[in-house]
Order: C-alpha cells, then structure tokens, then sequence
C-alpha cells in the first residue's frame, strides 16, 4: 500500500494520504464481493461499515498487545487491586497414599521429578513404574478421598480460602493410623511432617507451605493427588 502513496513533507498531509489509500482500499475490497455491496450503497452506509472496520482493528491490535504483554510480565492488569482473584475452595480431593522408608527420601524426590517431565512421554513411563517398585512398600497407590466441610476450616484466618497443607497432611496420617497398613510398618513415631504431599503438577509441598491454602497451591476441588508416607 505504501508505494501509492506520494511524498510528502507535512505530517498531516502524510496522515490524510495513508487515510486516502485504506478508503481505496476498502471501497476495493468492497466492492469485490457482492455480499457486502449493500453496506456502501450510499455515503452515510459506507461511513458506518469503514468506521466500524477501523474501530474492530484498533480495538483488536489494542487488546493482542494489552494481554500479550500481561501473559510475557511486561506490565499488570490494570484492575488487579480492584477485581482481585479469589480461588475456590477445595471442597474435595482424592490422595493416592504409598509408603516408603525415610532413607528413599532422594529416591522419592527423583521418582516425582521424572514424573513431572513424563507427563505426556510414554518413553519414561516403563521406568517409572520400575522404580516404583522399588522405591515404594506397597505394590499400588491406596486412593483414599478426602472431604472438607466448614469444620474443616473455620477456625482458619480466610476461611473462605478453606482448608491447608498442614490439615490434609493431618488428615492422611490419621486415616493412614486407622488402616490395615498401619500394622504392617513401624508407625509408633510417626508425625504430619512424615506425610509428604504432592499438588497436582507432581510438585513437592514442604513444610514452609504447611499454612498455605489448598486452593493457592495446585491442590482443586477432584483432583488427584498423591501423598508418601515416611517410615
């Protein structure tokens, strides 16, 4: 478009003549295809369907650089402090449980480590599995599913945020004590700190996020998740 354009020297002469040649441009385009012919039968039509054009591409180049630019960090969305995000609570869970001894503690860190990187590479999965038997005690994962009601969390500072980390590593260790499994390992000594627990990314929670809202650490309403007990 730009090699019809003439040279000139006033800047708002330039601007008229980039004006001239989308008006060409678009009368061109309309006039091409006979659907939308009828959108420039007269002056005042015409005006409406070019404005409306010029207002769909600035509001669409305005919009692709505003929120590209907050998906890249270059800048915060303008309203944050105003409509501020409130995650949901997480209302149920289901925690896959297996034990291990206290010594596998490395082994368990590289067995979730390449399971984050395997999630979608069926490459790693035979290895996994391979090492889950030998770095686990029990053969198969024991899904358990976990519900919070109100009591759950009421005494906690935000409430509406629900339960923590450091209740669902209560709660595991709890129904872990009141199972079978229990009987078949050393338990006696056993505390929350013992109860490693993973969100939903394969990522390890520790001890510092006890205190952290489930909902704000990759921990959903359904998802499933697992949790290592250490003997």
């Amino acid at each position: 478009m730009a090699e019809f354009l003439p040279s000139v020297d006033n800047a708002t002469d330039l601007v008229w003549s980039y004006a001239r040649a989308f008006d060409d441009w678009f009368m061109n385009f309309m006039r091409s295809h006979w659907f939308l012919q009828d959108l420039i039968q007269n002056p005042i039509s015409r005006v409406i369907s070019e404005s409306l054009l010029v207002l769909f591409i600035v509001l669409f180049t305005y919009e692709t650089i505003y929120w590209s630019g907050i998906y890249l960090d270059l800048w915060e969305y303008h309203a944050k402090d105003i409509f501020t995000e409130v995650p949901i609570h997480c209302a149920h869970v289901y925690v896959r449980v297996n034990v291990a001894n206290k010594d596998s503690l490395a082994d368990v860190k590289e067995y979730y480590e390449l399971k984050q990187r395997s999630a979608y590479n069926v490459l790693n999965w035979k290895k996994l599995n391979e090492l889950a038997l030998v770095i686990f005690k029990l053969p198969q994962f024991v899904k358990y599913h976990f519900e919070f009601s109100p009591e759950d969390f009421e005494g906690n500072p935000e409430p509406e945020f629900g339960s923590n980390i450091e209740h669902l590593r209560q709660k595991v260790l709890t129904t872990f004590f009141a199972s079978p499994l229990c009987n078949r390992f050393d338990s006696g000594k056993l505390t929350k700190d013992d109860v490693l627990v993973y969100n939903n990314k394969s990522i390890a929670v520790g001890p510092e996020d006890d205190k952290t809202y489930l909902s704000k650490i990759h921990i959903e309403t359904g998802n499933v998740i697992d949790a290592i007990v250490l003997v």
